[in-house]
């Protein structure tokens, strides 16, 4: 699960990274998370250099995560005028769809972790770990430099059970 998190991370970094310099400003659990669905662990994203991440730990999972669980997905820029984060991107998918349908990121997470194989849902509870993942940034879709926020949620029955959220900065 929160492979598919990071996962996501790294795909928006992708996203803000042409011709860009990305700094991943902090990283935070959201105080909401529920702790009985969610452990973080040791879970941890280093940028190495302007274009390579190493992800690399391990977390706890719960519960199953399955059909009813939703990824919701969130990227905000801040507003220079008003200092507020506005809402620039929002993708919704059934946890099933978003970890089945990523063909870029995950597969390759799964050579280096004890992830589940594809089509595996729900994703059983229990340990995960990934083993220095490394994740090298290539040129992909332009983002004009500021300051991002980027939020994933796992939503089930209308009530947050996880919550991760990225400050970024995009610099040329």
């Amino acid at each position: 699960m929160h492979i598919k998190i990071i996962g996501l991370l790294c795909l928006f970094l992708v996203q803000l990274n042409r011709a860009s310099d990305v700094t991943i400003n902090s990283y935070r659990l959201d105080p909401e998370t529920d702790l009985e669905f969610y452990n973080p662990g040791t879970l941890r994203v280093t940028k190495k250099s302007r274009n390579l991440l190493l992800i690399t730990g391990s977390w706890d999972l719960f519960q199953n995560i399955g059909e009813n669980v939703q990824f919701v997905n969130i990227v905000l820029r801040k507003n220079l005028v008003t200092g507020r984060y506005q809402k620039i991107m929002e993708q919704k998918l059934t946890f099933c769809d978003f970890v089945n349908k990523d063909t870029l990121i995950v597969p390759k997470i799964r050579e280096v972790s004890n992830i589940p194989e594809p089509g595996t849902c729900p994703l059983p509870k229990g340990r995960f770990t990934i083993n220095d993942y490394k994740f090298e940034l290539p040129e992909a879709l332009p983002l004009p430099p500021g300051d991002y926020l980027i939020v994933g949620r796992l939503v089930k029955d209308g009530q947050l059970k996880m919550g991760l959220e990225w400050s970024i900065t995009v610099q040329k």
